[in-house]
């Protein structure tokens, strides 16, 4: 993954014997801008350059990518993984509480430039139409299958949440067009998911998928694809949690959602009304 992202400047430049004006005109943007990129719509950066959202695509694909958001994905690992470099030799002095710290906050303001806020905005519009949501996780996404699953309840939305073969591929067998499938896990490739998310697209369910790669077995099901940054671009991500990037993307649709709809935040204020006024230390000592 490492070697991929490192190697879009290298991929830019290697093209450019092949790039119109206009197209070096972008390339020389991105090189020189990355943050700008990574942070900003196409729409944004086309106005900022002088050019057209097309010329934007046409220049994506012509130096190896799918299109802006695949490249915009990978410029974003590209900066991160340099500046993580950088930063690892001024951490070798400092605690394991700090360096945990960096980490962290590398690990999330990496997946706040890898997501782009229109398909947060997506999901929270298929979260509000679906008849029926099912959530799939195992093992460390388990947990993060969990905590969407408490965050919809909070507001009224009944969802389900699996991490068996058995419950994944009988939700995915009976959805319909009405149902959302939500999919969750870092490597993509888990085959329960899968294989779930297979049935369900033969069902013609919408599908959003939470995952750290790209192009993935499950991503090719997605309707909706959300990128969280992986652990292994941090240096001590042999001790943090695989489920920490879910969460903040958790986060991110949860609160896009609730600040969707004056009625969802005030079902989540009554909802943490509830729980505040049903913990025993209420009627404990003060």
């Amino acid at each position: 993954m490492s070697n991929q992202a490192n190697a879009v400047i290298a991929k830019i430049i290697s093209n450019k014997g092949n790039l119109t004006f206009i197209e070096n005109e972008i390339a020389h943007f991105a090189m020189s801008n990355p943050d700008f990129w990574t942070k900003h719509t196409i729409t944004a950066i086309a106005q900022e350059i002088g050019v057209s959202e097309t010329s934007i695509n046409r220049f994506c694909k012509k130096v190896g990518f799918k299109g802006f958001h695949d490249f915009k994905i990978a410029i974003a690992q590209d900066t991160h993984y340099r500046n993580m470099n950088t930063k690892v030799q001024q951490r070798d002095d400092i605690s394991f509480a700090d360096s945990l710290a960096f980490d962290y906050n590398d690990l999330i303001m990496n997946t706040a430039a890898l997501i782009d806020e229109s398909d947060i905005k997506r999901a929270v519009q298929a979260i509000i139409q679906a008849k029926n949501i099912y959530i799939f996780g195992v093992l460390s996404s388990w947990m993060a299958a969990l905590e969407l699953k408490q965050k919809l309840s909070l507001v009224g939305i009944n969802a389900f949440a699996w991490n068996d073969t058995y419950n994944m591929k009988l939700s995915a067998s009976n959805c319909t067009p009405d149902d959302l499938i939500i999919g969750i896990t870092r490597s993509g490739a888990v085959s329960e998911i899968v294989d779930a998310l297979s049935l369900a697209s033969q069902n013609n369910a919408t599908i959003l998928t939470i995952t750290s790669y790209n192009s993935t077995s499950i991503t090719q099901y997605a309707d909706i694809k959300l990128i969280a940054s992986d652990k292994l671009s941090v240096k001590n991500n042999a001790v943090l949690s695989e489920h920490i990037t879910f969460l903040f993307v958790i986060d991110l649709i949860f609160g896009t959602l609730i600040h969707s709809d004056n009625r969802y935040m005030q079902k989540k204020l009554n909802s943490d009304t509830i729980i505040e006024s049903s913990q025993p230390w209420k009627s404990g000592y003060i």
